[in-house]
Protein backbone atom coordinates (compact mmCIF):
# COMPACT_ATOMS: atom_id res chain seq x y z
CA UNK A 1 0.00 0.00 0.00
CA UNK A 2 1.49 3.67 -0.58
CA UNK A 3 1.89 6.69 1.97
CA UNK A 4 -0.38 8.33 -0.17
CA UNK A 5 -3.39 5.36 -0.32
CA UNK A 6 -2.55 5.01 3.35
CA UNK A 7 -3.35 8.30 3.70
CA UNK A 8 -6.29 8.84 2.40
CA UNK A 9 -7.62 5.56 3.19
CA UNK A 10 -6.96 6.01 6.99
CA UNK A 11 -9.35 9.59 6.89
CA UNK A 12 -12.39 8.23 5.60
CA UNK A 13 -14.92 7.28 8.29
CA UNK A 14 -14.92 3.98 8.69
CA UNK A 15 -19.24 4.26 9.68
CA UNK A 16 -19.22 5.37 6.04
CA UNK A 17 -18.74 2.14 4.67
CA UNK A 18 -20.45 -1.63 5.26
CA UNK A 19 -17.88 -4.18 6.29
CA UNK A 20 -17.88 -5.70 2.84
CA UNK A 21 -16.73 -2.16 0.89
CA UNK A 22 -14.39 -1.57 4.15
CA UNK A 23 -12.46 -4.86 2.70
CA UNK A 24 -12.34 -4.17 -0.89
CA UNK A 25 -11.39 -1.23 -0.54
CA UNK A 26 -8.41 -1.78 1.90
CA UNK A 27 -7.43 -4.15 -0.63
CA UNK A 28 -8.20 -1.76 -3.52
CA UNK A 29 -5.70 0.74 -1.36
CA UNK A 30 -3.54 -2.49 -0.94
CA UNK A 31 -2.91 -2.65 -4.53
CA UNK A 32 -1.83 1.19 -5.13
CA UNK A 33 0.87 2.06 -6.78
CA UNK A 34 0.84 6.09 -7.06
CA UNK A 35 2.51 6.29 -10.33
CA UNK A 36 0.82 3.02 -11.75
CA UNK A 37 -2.51 2.95 -10.89
CA UNK A 38 -4.54 -0.07 -9.86
CA UNK A 39 -5.88 -2.80 -11.69
CA UNK A 40 -6.52 -6.15 -9.19
CA UNK A 41 -8.46 -8.88 -10.92
CA UNK A 42 -11.85 -9.52 -9.71
CA UNK A 43 -10.43 -12.96 -8.98
CA UNK A 44 -7.80 -11.53 -6.24
CA UNK A 45 -10.10 -9.10 -4.96
CA UNK A 46 -12.33 -11.88 -4.20
CA UNK A 47 -10.32 -14.28 -2.98
CA UNK A 48 -8.79 -11.66 -0.49
CA UNK A 49 -12.11 -10.40 0.58
CA UNK A 50 -14.02 -14.06 0.52
CA UNK A 51 -16.92 -12.17 -0.69
CA UNK A 52 -18.95 -14.04 -3.71
CA UNK A 53 -18.81 -12.32 -7.39
CA UNK A 54 -22.44 -10.71 -6.42
CA UNK A 55 -21.29 -9.46 -2.94
CA UNK A 56 -18.01 -7.95 -4.63
CA UNK A 57 -19.91 -6.13 -7.40
CA UNK A 58 -22.33 -4.83 -4.49
CA UNK A 59 -19.64 -3.23 -2.88
CA UNK A 60 -17.53 -1.78 -5.68
CA UNK A 61 -20.64 -0.41 -7.00
CA UNK A 62 -21.43 1.00 -3.34
CA UNK A 63 -17.77 2.31 -3.35
CA UNK A 64 -18.55 4.24 -6.74
CA UNK A 65 -21.60 5.24 -5.72
CA UNK A 66 -19.80 7.06 -2.27
CA UNK A 67 -17.27 8.94 -5.16
CA UNK A 68 -14.39 6.88 -3.71
CA UNK A 69 -13.84 4.68 -6.84
CA UNK A 70 -14.10 4.80 -10.39
CA UNK A 71 -14.00 1.73 -12.34
CA UNK A 72 -12.30 2.78 -15.95
CA UNK A 73 -12.57 -0.25 -18.55
CA UNK A 74 -9.06 -1.64 -20.37
CA UNK A 75 -8.98 -2.92 -23.79
CA UNK A 76 -5.98 -4.16 -25.92
CA UNK A 77 -5.59 -2.14 -28.86
CA UNK A 78 -4.09 -4.91 -30.78
CA UNK A 79 -5.97 -7.59 -29.76
CA UNK A 80 -9.47 -5.89 -28.86
CA UNK A 81 -9.74 -8.04 -25.56
CA UNK A 82 -11.06 -7.00 -22.46
CA UNK A 83 -8.06 -6.38 -19.74
CA UNK A 84 -8.78 -5.94 -16.00
CA UNK A 85 -10.25 -2.94 -15.06
CA UNK A 86 -8.02 -0.54 -13.56
CA UNK A 87 -9.72 1.80 -10.69
CA UNK A 88 -9.09 4.89 -10.14
CA UNK A 89 -9.34 5.84 -6.40
CA UNK A 90 -10.31 9.24 -4.63
CA UNK A 91 -6.50 9.48 -3.36
CA UNK A 92 -6.04 10.59 -7.46
CA UNK A 93 -8.49 12.12 -8.53
CA UNK A 94 -11.31 14.15 -7.37
CA UNK A 95 -14.56 11.73 -7.84
CA UNK A 96 -17.23 14.03 -6.99
CA UNK A 97 -17.17 15.70 -10.40
CA UNK A 98 -17.94 14.20 -13.50
CA UNK A 99 -14.57 13.51 -15.55
CA UNK A 100 -14.15 15.89 -18.76
CA UNK A 101 -13.99 14.13 -22.16
CA UNK A 102 -11.03 15.36 -22.89
CA UNK A 103 -9.26 13.30 -19.44
CA UNK A 104 -9.86 9.87 -21.12
CA UNK A 105 -8.25 7.15 -19.14
CA UNK A 106 -8.98 9.16 -15.96
CA UNK A 107 -5.56 10.30 -13.98
CA UNK A 108 -4.44 11.94 -17.03
CA UNK A 109 -0.42 12.01 -15.88
CA UNK A 110 0.29 10.27 -13.12
CA UNK A 111 0.13 6.05 -14.76
CA UNK A 112 2.48 5.11 -16.79
CA UNK A 113 3.08 2.23 -19.38
CA UNK A 114 4.29 -0.39 -17.40
CA UNK A 115 1.95 -3.04 -14.76
CA UNK A 116 1.57 -2.16 -11.16
CA UNK A 117 3.84 -4.75 -9.70
CA UNK A 118 0.93 -6.25 -7.21
CA UNK A 119 -0.29 -9.51 -8.38
CA UNK A 120 2.61 -12.05 -7.82
CA UNK A 121 6.08 -9.75 -8.38
CA UNK A 122 5.35 -7.42 -5.49
CA UNK A 123 6.90 -7.28 -2.29
CA UNK A 124 3.29 -6.44 -1.17
CA UNK A 125 1.89 -9.65 -2.70
CA UNK A 126 4.26 -12.62 -2.80
CA UNK A 127 1.55 -15.06 -3.20
CA UNK A 128 2.52 -16.07 -6.82
CA UNK A 129 -1.23 -14.48 -8.30
CA UNK A 130 -1.00 -14.07 -11.69
CA UNK A 131 0.55 -10.83 -12.81
CA UNK A 132 -1.79 -8.43 -14.52
CA UNK A 133 -1.17 -6.62 -17.75
CA UNK A 134 -0.43 -3.26 -18.51
CA UNK A 135 -2.47 -0.14 -18.65
CA UNK A 136 -3.22 1.30 -21.72
CA UNK A 137 -5.16 4.00 -24.14
CA UNK A 138 -8.97 3.29 -24.24
CA UNK A 139 -11.61 5.75 -25.61
CA UNK A 140 -14.16 7.42 -23.96
CA UNK A 141 -17.23 4.77 -23.21
CA UNK A 142 -18.95 7.40 -25.41
CA UNK A 143 -16.40 6.64 -28.49
CA UNK A 144 -16.04 3.35 -28.16
CA UNK A 145 -17.48 1.10 -31.10
CA UNK A 146 -19.00 -2.13 -29.61
CA UNK A 147 -17.97 -4.16 -32.48
CA UNK A 148 -14.59 -3.56 -32.80
CA UNK A 149 -13.22 -2.44 -29.12
CA UNK A 150 -15.87 -2.90 -25.85
CA UNK A 151 -19.33 -2.54 -24.85
CA UNK A 152 -20.94 1.20 -24.10
CA UNK A 153 -20.56 1.72 -20.33
CA UNK A 154 -23.32 0.87 -18.46
CA UNK A 155 -24.80 -1.50 -20.84
CA UNK A 156 -23.88 -4.59 -18.75
CA UNK A 157 -25.48 -3.39 -15.90
CA UNK A 158 -28.69 -2.35 -17.65
CA UNK A 159 -28.93 -5.69 -19.32
CA UNK A 160 -28.55 -7.42 -15.90
CA UNK A 161 -31.17 -5.44 -14.61
CA UNK A 162 -33.94 -6.51 -17.10
CA UNK A 163 -32.31 -10.59 -17.60
CA UNK A 164 -33.89 -13.16 -14.88
CA UNK A 165 -31.29 -14.42 -13.31
CA UNK A 166 -27.54 -13.00 -13.70
CA UNK A 167 -24.76 -15.18 -13.47
CA UNK A 168 -20.84 -14.48 -13.51
CA UNK A 169 -20.55 -10.92 -14.22
CA UNK A 170 -17.23 -10.58 -16.57
CA UNK A 171 -18.26 -14.05 -18.85
CA UNK A 172 -21.80 -12.14 -19.61
CA UNK A 173 -20.17 -8.89 -20.70
CA UNK A 174 -17.92 -11.36 -22.73
CA UNK A 175 -20.51 -13.21 -24.05
CA UNK A 176 -22.69 -10.22 -24.77
CA UNK A 177 -19.33 -8.71 -26.83
CA UNK A 178 -19.30 -11.89 -28.84
CA UNK A 179 -22.84 -11.75 -29.57
CA UNK A 180 -22.49 -8.10 -30.46
CA UNK A 181 -19.53 -8.52 -32.86
CA UNK A 182 -21.46 -11.84 -34.61
CA UNK A 183 -24.06 -9.09 -35.54
CA UNK A 184 -26.77 -8.58 -32.58
CA UNK A 185 -27.95 -4.87 -32.00
CA UNK A 186 -27.98 -3.70 -28.14
CA UNK A 187 -31.02 -3.09 -28.46
CA UNK A 188 -31.94 -6.44 -29.73
CA UNK A 189 -29.63 -7.95 -26.47
CA UNK A 190 -31.90 -6.00 -24.31
CA UNK A 191 -35.40 -6.85 -25.55
CA UNK A 192 -34.54 -10.16 -25.93
CA UNK A 193 -33.11 -10.66 -22.21
CA UNK A 194 -36.85 -8.89 -21.11
CA UNK A 195 -38.78 -11.48 -23.12
CA UNK A 196 -36.93 -14.20 -21.55
CA UNK A 197 -37.81 -12.82 -18.08
CA UNK A 198 -41.19 -12.46 -19.44
CA UNK A 199 -41.24 -16.03 -20.20
CA UNK A 200 -39.61 -17.58 -17.44
CA UNK A 201 -42.18 -15.40 -14.81
CA UNK A 202 -42.87 -17.95 -12.43
CA UNK A 203 -40.64 -20.19 -13.41
CA UNK A 204 -38.53 -21.71 -10.27
CA UNK A 205 -35.61 -19.66 -10.36
CA UNK A 206 -32.93 -23.42 -10.33
CA UNK A 207 -34.61 -23.19 -14.37
CA UNK A 208 -33.73 -20.19 -15.45
CA UNK A 209 -30.64 -20.00 -17.26
CA UNK A 210 -27.71 -17.75 -15.78
CA UNK A 211 -26.81 -14.72 -17.87
CA UNK A 212 -23.80 -15.73 -19.00
CA UNK A 213 -24.95 -19.27 -20.01
CA UNK A 214 -27.60 -18.12 -21.79
CA UNK A 215 -25.95 -15.94 -24.03
CA UNK A 216 -22.83 -17.57 -25.00
CA UNK A 217 -25.45 -20.13 -26.11
CA UNK A 218 -26.91 -18.29 -28.34
CA UNK A 219 -30.36 -18.37 -27.18
CA UNK A 220 -31.19 -14.78 -27.28
CA UNK A 221 -31.69 -15.39 -30.61
CA UNK A 222 -34.72 -17.51 -29.57
CA UNK A 223 -36.47 -14.09 -27.88
CA UNK A 224 -34.79 -11.76 -30.08
CA UNK A 225 -37.27 -9.06 -32.55
CA UNK A 226 -37.64 -11.88 -35.37
CA UNK A 227 -39.07 -14.47 -32.41
CA UNK A 228 -42.31 -12.32 -33.22
CA UNK A 229 -42.82 -14.06 -36.18
CA UNK A 230 -45.21 -15.96 -36.55
CA UNK A 231 -43.21 -19.16 -38.43
CA UNK A 232 -40.14 -18.65 -35.41
CA UNK A 233 -43.28 -18.49 -32.54
CA UNK A 234 -44.60 -21.81 -33.85
CA UNK A 235 -41.35 -23.23 -33.78
CA UNK A 236 -40.45 -22.50 -30.68
CA UNK A 237 -44.25 -23.67 -29.49
CA UNK A 238 -43.69 -26.91 -31.33
CA UNK A 239 -39.93 -27.50 -29.14
CA UNK A 240 -41.61 -27.33 -25.90
CA UNK A 241 -44.44 -29.06 -26.80
CA UNK A 242 -42.09 -32.33 -28.09
CA UNK A 243 -39.43 -31.72 -25.16
CA UNK A 244 -43.01 -32.20 -22.64
CA UNK A 245 -44.33 -34.79 -24.41
CA UNK A 246 -40.81 -36.87 -24.46
CA UNK A 247 -40.58 -36.05 -20.54
CA UNK A 248 -37.01 -34.29 -21.70
CA UNK A 249 -35.18 -32.70 -18.85
CA UNK A 250 -34.44 -29.59 -20.59
CA UNK A 251 -38.89 -29.30 -20.43
CA UNK A 252 -38.19 -28.42 -17.01
CA UNK A 253 -37.54 -25.23 -17.95
CA UNK A 254 -40.58 -24.25 -19.54
CA UNK A 255 -42.07 -21.42 -17.50
CA UNK A 256 -45.17 -22.52 -15.96
CA UNK A 257 -47.32 -19.49 -17.87
CA UNK A 258 -45.70 -21.02 -21.09
CA UNK A 259 -46.68 -25.09 -20.30
CA UNK A 260 -50.22 -23.43 -18.93
CA UNK A 261 -50.78 -22.09 -22.11
CA UNK A 262 -50.13 -25.38 -23.82
CA UNK A 263 -52.09 -26.94 -22.14
CA UNK A 264 -55.58 -24.52 -22.60
CA UNK A 265 -54.62 -25.08 -25.97
CA UNK A 266 -54.70 -29.24 -25.68
CA UNK A 267 -51.41 -29.46 -27.03
CA UNK A 268 -50.23 -30.98 -24.04
CA UNK A 269 -52.06 -32.24 -20.99
CA UNK A 270 -51.56 -31.41 -17.57
CA UNK A 271 -50.32 -34.81 -16.60
CA UNK A 272 -47.57 -34.32 -19.03
CA UNK A 273 -46.24 -31.13 -17.90
CA UNK A 274 -46.37 -32.85 -13.93
CA UNK A 275 -44.48 -35.61 -15.20
CA UNK A 276 -41.98 -33.26 -16.80
CA UNK A 277 -41.56 -31.66 -13.57
CA UNK A 278 -43.29 -28.19 -14.24
CA UNK A 279 -45.42 -26.89 -11.74
CA UNK A 280 -48.74 -25.78 -12.63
Amino acid sequence: MSHKATNWFSEIPPASLTSGEFRVLFFLADCHNPSRGCFPEQEFLRGKTGLSNGGLNKCLNGLESKKLIRRKQRFNTRTKTRLSTLYVLGCDEDLTTEPTPQSGDGPNSTFGPNPTPLLGQSQLHPSGDKPVSEPVKEPCASEADPQTMGLPSGFVDRFLSVYPRPGDLEKTEDALLVAVRSGATLEELLAAAKAYASEQDGNERRYVAYSDNWVSAGRWRDFSKESADPAIAAKVTARWVDLIKKQSGLAAHCSARVAYDLVLKKLVSREQCLAAGIAL
